[in-house]
């Protein structure tokens, strides 16, 4: 298999929903997904699975359950662990994120009835 490079810009480029994750790559048992973040998701955990969240542009708020809420800026990174209720929310522009998850996780976990649950397809 050949190994070649993904461009994150060039990526990002080719869509615009907000909380809508796209897999761009495999790594072993886990998915490197990118999505657009823009206002608030929705509660949740993933009761199995931890998150990682990389944003590379604009600020995300990652709001945690019993605790003060996470920051990141561009090139900033925090793993949410299995079980841990969070929300994601923008501070107001539209914020690009890489996302490392175990294959298969619905992007809502314990929240699949949300209007946010969708499909993963990839890039």
């Amino acid at each position: 298999m050949a190994v070649k490079t993904i461009s994150l810009v060039e990526k990002h480029s080719q869509f615009d929903e907000a909380w809508s994750p796209k897999r761009i790559a495999k790594l072993d048992d886990y998915e490197v997904k990118l999505a657009k973040g823009a206002g608030a998701f929705d509660w949740h955990c993933h009761v199995e699975e931890d998150e990682l969240f990389l944003v590379t542009q604009g600020i995300l708020r990652i709001e945690i359950d019993g605790q003060d809420p996470v920051i990141l800026g561009p090139g900033e990174l925090c793993v949410i662990p299995k079980g841990v209720r969070h929300r994601p929310v923008t501070q107001s522009e539209t914020v690009h994120i890489l996302l490392i998850e175990k294959a298969g996780v619905t992007n809502t976990g314990d929240n699949p009835d949300s209007d946010l649950t969708q499909t993963l397809v990839d890039l």
